[in-house]
């Protein structure tokens, strides 16, 4: 139906610079502004009409990126034109249906009193509120799955590379709700550390997927070269950094290895709540990489018991009650796996920097442990110039300075 549909004088754009709604109203009324003015999504479809997005696009032998579906697939609301309302246009980017599904249904119908949510969940509105829902529907983009993806291919013609963690990204966009009593009662609560919990445990998953089908048995006889860790390939040759990792213990130097960071982060999160799932974990991770220099049907094999073993880990971390102490020992946790050498290559560590910076926020102030992270964020601010052996110094410099501190 278009974001046009959403604007109007009564509904998402009442209160455009107020810091509170025109009336007694449950949501915010500024939303389209909000969306318009300060969300990266707004400027998705944008994006592709840049000369860098022309570039990829000759690159991959495409007319046109604003025009291709590989590009509008993320970049846009891509619906078919048979399913585009009146005042539907692909330029508004990832727009409202985007992500709150199609409103054909329930756009007349959602605003009626008493509040019924589920009403319009049958109605075609996608269920944004439960994390796992939500993080399936960010996933489809920022990771992608068989349906779609940015492939080693695209990434060759120049995209950028994708990582992603629930809450950093949540937090680096505008919210347009207010998390308040009433939202509460409606929707559900959550947390930063809720976001980081289960969006790993979810996002191992989706990566188990994505190793476990169609992508893996790619038509050119390997796996999609994009499920790999960008960084085992992709330095200058006279780099000779190369050194085995407790997770990829057994393999050769000259094998690619497989982006696992989301297990990595998963695992090291895992270890002071649950360690014998922590630890089938760090088997079945270990496994995952022998089995991807043998053959496809030990890699899915693999991948499909990592998957079970992330769903797994969603329990208990969905029913977990964090202390600060068990929060603490969950920094302690991942900064121990980088000490070990887990975070040699660029993608682990963002993974791991992303997960230390939201414990350390749910945490009462502790100046040692938001330094590592001021830290954290310098060392992996750029993966051409990242140097994992200074990384790792940081690491032993933060927990010799907290011992210290607790003698």
């Amino acid at each position: 139906m278009g974001v046009a549909t959403c604007v109007n004088s009564t509904c998402h754009d009442v209160a455009p610079h107020a810091a509170l709604p025109a009336n007694e109203s449950n949501i915010q009324q500024n939303e389209y502004r909000t969306w318009l003015l300060n969300d990266r999504h707004a400027k998705a479809y944008t994006t592709l009409l840049s000369v860098e997005s022309q570039r990829i696009a000759r690159k991959l032998g495409l007319k046109s990126a604003a025009t291709a579906s590989i590009c509008l697939d993320c970049h846009a609301d891509n619906v078919p034109t048979e399913q585009q309302g009146p005042e539907f246009f692909v330029s508004d980017g990832v727009g409202c249906e985007a992500c709150h599904g199609g409103s054909e249904r329930w756009l007349s119908r959602h605003t009626l009193t008493p509040y019924n949510a589920q009403r319009n969940l049958d109605d075609g509105m996608y269920p944004t509120s439960p994390v796992k829902e939500r993080m399936a529907l960010c996933l489809s983009c920022h990771l992608g799955n068989e349906k779609k993806m940015a492939t080693h291919d695209i990434m060759g013609a120049g995209h950028p590379r994708l990582g992603f963690e629930l809450d950093t990204f949540t937090i680096r966009q505008p919210e347009h709700y207010s998390t308040d009593a009433d939202y509460v009662e409606r929707k559900q609560r959550e947390t930063p550390l809720s976001r980081l919990l289960l969006g790993t445990a979810l996002q191992a998953q989706a990566v188990s997927k994505n190793l476990s089908g169609s992508l893996v048995d790619h038509p050119q006889g390997h796996p999609e070269l994009v499920l790999y860790d960008c960084h085992s390939c992709h330095h200058p040759m006279d780099d000779l950094r190369w050194e085995q990792r407790p997770s990829t213990e057994g393999l050769k130097p000259g094998a690619i290895r497989l982006n696992d960071s989301s297990f990595i982060l998963l695992t090291a999160l895992l270890a002071p709540i649950d360690a014998v799932l922590q630890q089938k974990m760090s088997d079945g991770i270990k496994r995952l990489h022998g089995a991807s220099t043998r053959s496809i049907k030990e890699l899915q094999k693999e991948a499909q018991t990592l998957f079970v073993l992330s769903q797994q880990a969603q329990t208990v971390l969905s029913d977990v009650e964090l202390d600060d102490e068990t929060k603490k020992a969950m920094v302690d946790s991942i900064v121990f796996y980088g000490i070990k050498g887990e975070y040699r290559d660029y993608i682990a560590a963002e993974q791991a920097v992303m997960g230390i910076d939201v414990l350390a926020y749910s945490l009462p102030l502790d100046p040692t442990l938001h330094e590592l992270v001021e830290r954290a964020y310098r060392h992996t601010k750029s993966q051409d110039a990242y140097n994992s052996r200074g990384f790792v110094l940081d690491l032993k410099s933060y927990l010799q300075t907290k011992q210290k501190t607790e003698r």
